[in-house]
């Protein structure tokens, strides 16, 4: 399954373990006027992480990280559960 994710602002995207999610993380971070330290601070994470996600050092990142990113960086996270 291949999804294409656009990161328009004040839009719904659906998160899932893909490389359209990567995609997404690394252009917020690339757009953002904020220092990797500054997002890191926000995520809990080490800025060493959000520097390799950004340039594609870290290939597959976890999910879980990229929630993290995203909301330091101020977007909404929804979780719903699927139906499987």
């Amino acid at each position: 399954m291949s999804a294409k994710i656009v990161p328009l602002r004040r839009s719904l995207v659906t998160l899932v373990d893909s490389p359209a999610s990567i995609k997404l993380v690394q252009h917020e971070i690339l757009v953002s006027k904020l220092t990797y330290t500054e997002i890191s601070r926000r995520a809990a994470i080490s800025a060493s992480t959000v520097s390799n996600i950004a340039t594609g050092a870290t290939r597959y990142p976890r999910i879980e990280t990229v929630i993290r990113i995203l909301g330091a960086m101020g977007w909404i996270i929804q979780a719903t559960r699927r139906d499987t």
